[in-house]
Order: structure tokens, then sequence, then C-alpha cells
């Protein structure tokens, strides 16, 4: 296979031998391109530190000088040289043993080019292909120019993207300026929003406190209705009451302006019947006069009496009231009737005691006048109202109207 790789090179020397060639048995034009290509700037200033010997200060030793006194001293055999050489074997290691692959100057070619075209490597490809057994003058030469024409499109490339670059600096420069604008514009609305959130925060403690305390007042409020409800346990009984003698007082009152209108008109003589003797014997036209549009309450009395008791009284023209004295009525229920009473009277045979201290304890401390009768009854309960009436006349009580 060597020899049909070779046949189309015929007139053309082939390197021969197994031996890799060194640096310094390269070929002088070959030296510069090895040294700027196959060694970084920094391994440079290294080598030539520690092993060129060079005038004036070390400050003024630039990347160019350095460059030429080592490809200066790469051109025989020395300590610079065998340095050079051993540390481009070390980095350069993979490359060599890919490059050993190829067994004659045609597959070496299409190795490099390879290489070349995918732009990989280019640095350990050229240490491998120049040093190379097989690698002759022609393909030296073909080698070192596509390096040549690859610097110069690096070159080119540097340049461009120099440009690109400062167009990308500007370009980034305007971006930083619109960044730290929009960056102060959100430092202030998150300020703003700062502030906004704080004072809501404000608002919702104080509303928080408010309703703290609301719900404290409506917790104490709860606390002293159930205290009032279980010390006054006939409350609702009294309210009961209270509207009911607001309604009877609202129809007192409108009988009173019937009563006042009636009045206000001539009225025809009439001729009245014939009265029983108890009834003539105490004078009803007089206990009528006295005792018109007043609250007669009756406390006691037996049950089946009560409406005889009822027509005794609106007979006369008064308002009646009544209250069982404890047998079915509470006697709490006694006070607002006591209270709207004018006229008390009282059956104390049929009442508690409870009862009977009660009416006896409110006449007494409001001047209320009050008739105990002993005897439950239709005749005693008139007599008691015809006593209540002579005795109202008796101290000068002006008639209602």
């Amino acid at each position: 296979m060597a020899e049909a790789c070779c046949a189309a090179h015929a007139a053309m020397p082939a390197a021969t031998g197994s031996r890799r060639r060194r640096l310094w048995e390269l070929g002088g034009h070959a030296h510069c391109p090895v040294v700027g290509v196959c060694v970084p700037l920094e391994r440079v200033r290294q080598l030539a530190k520690k092993l060129l010997v060079l005038q004036g200060k070390e400050e003024d030793w630039d990347d160019y000088t350095l460059h030429c006194s080592l490809v200066t001293a790469a051109a025989r055999r020395n300590a610079v040289a065998e340095a050079l050489q051993k540390d481009l074997e070390q980095r350069f290691a993979l490359d060599v043993r890919g490059a050993a692959q190829a067994r004659c100057r045609d597959s070496l070619m299409a190795w490099w080019r390879a290489r070349a075209v995918r732009g990989e490597g280019i640095a350990g490809a050229l240490w491998a292909t120049l040093t190379h057994p097989r690698c002759d003058e022609w393909l030296e030469m073909r080698v070192l120019g596509q390096v040549h024409m690859l610097q110069h499109q690096l070159g080119a490339a540097q340049r461009v993207d120099l440009a690109r670059h400062r167009e990308l600096v500007a370009e980034h420069q305007a971006l930083a300026r619109d960044y730290a604008a929009v960056q102060q514009r959100v430092t202030a609305w998150s300020r703003e929003r700062a502030r906004e959130q704080q004072a809501w925060e404000q608002e919702r403690m104080q509303l928080r406190a408010q309703h703290i305390g609301l719900q404290t007042q409506l917790a104490q409020a709860q606390e002293q209705l159930q205290l009032l409800q279980a010390s006054r346990p006939d409350l609702p009984e009294r309210e009961a009451l209270r509207e009911r003698l607001a309604e009877q007082v609202e129809r007192t009152q409108a009988l009173q302006r019937e009563i006042n209108r009636l009045s206000a008109r001539p009225m025809a003589p009439v001729v009245q019947p014939a009265a029983p003797a108890s009834v003539v014997k105490q004078e009803p036209a007089a206990e009528a006069v006295v005792l018109a549009n007043r609250v007669v309450l009756c406390v006691g009395g037996r049950g089946g009496s009560v409406p005889q008791y009822r027509q005794a009284v609106e007979g006369c023209g008064a308002q009646f009231l009544h209250h069982d004295g404890g047998s079915e009525h509470r006697p709490a229920q006694l006070e607002p009737q006591l209270a709207a009473a004018d006229l008390v009277i009282c059956q104390t045979g049929c009442i508690s005691h409870d009862a009977y201290w009660r009416v006896k304890d409110h006449c007494k401390r409001h001047q209320k006048r009050c008739v105990f009768v002993d005897t439950p009854g239709r005749n005693a309960f008139e007599r008691a109202l015809a006593q209540a009436a002579q005795a109202a006349t008796g101290d000068g009580a002006a008639p209602a109207p």
C-alpha cells in the first residue's frame, strides 16, 4: 500500500525510515511557525526567562523579541531547542499518536487536511505532521503554506471580530445605560410599593384593633344581657305587660277623645229606668261621674265573677283591670297593673300573701286609694266600688269630663 501511495509522487524524493524528526532537524523556515503556533506566549516567556540570556531589563522584553530569540535558538541543537522539543512532545502526545497511523505521505496529507478543515487542534496537527517520518520537503511546504494562510485568515477574522467587538461594546454600553434607567424606575416603584404596603399594614392593624374592640364590647354586652336575664327571669313577661299597658293607654286616650267629642254636642234628656234598691242606695250617677275615665284594678276574687266585676266597673265609665292574686298570674305581673291603676279593690280572701303585701306596699308608697274586701262576690265588690267613689267625692276629687 505504501508503494501505491507514493507512486503518484515518484518524481519527488520521499522520506524514508521510521524515526521522527526533531525540532532542530526541521527546515529553517519551519521554526517560526512551529514556535509561533505550537508554543503559547506564556510558555515562551517562561522558557526565555529560564534558558535565554537577554540584554536589558525584564520589563523591556516584548513578546516579539522573545519569539525571535526562541526561533533562533531552535535552529540548532542546544538546551533551548531540547527544552522546546520535550515540551512539544509532552503537549501534543495524543496528536503524535494519531498521526502515526498514516503510513505514507498521501495518508499523512489527508490526515492534516481533515484536522485543518475542522479547525480542531491546528497546533498539535502541525507539530505531528512536520515531525512525522513520512513528511518530506514537499509536504512540509504545503503544510506551512496552509498555516501561513490560516494566520492571514485568523488576522482578518480578528480584525472583523475586533470591529464587531467594538460594536458590541457600544451596544453593551447603551444597554447598560438603559438597564440603569430601568433599574432606577424599578427601585422607585419598589419603594413606592413598600410605602403603600406599610400604609396598608398599618390600616389593617388599626382595623384589626377596632374589630377586637368591637368583639370585646359585644362579649361584654352579651355577658351583661345574660346577667340581666338571670337576675330578672320575668323580664319577657314584664315586657309583654308593658306593651299591653301601652295598648290600653292608647285605647284610653282614644276613648277620652271620643268622650270629649260627644261632650261637646248637646245632649237630649234621657229618662232613666227604675234601678234596683241596692243600686239606688249607692247613688250610681254620682259613682259614674267620679269613676269615669279611671282605671280600676281588681286583685283576687272568684274567676267566675270577673265578668260581673268588669260589668260593674265599665258601667261607671271606668277601665277594668284584673289580677287573680297569684293563683295563675305571676306576682311580678302585678307591678305594672298597680302602676296603671287609679283605684285598687283587693279581695283579701282570694289572694296570696305575696300579692297582698305587694298591693299594700305599692298603694302606701304611691298614696293610691285601695279598698280591701273580705268577702268575694258581686255585691261586696259593688259596695267597695261605691265606698271608693264616696271617699273620692269626700276628698274633693274633681269629676272627670
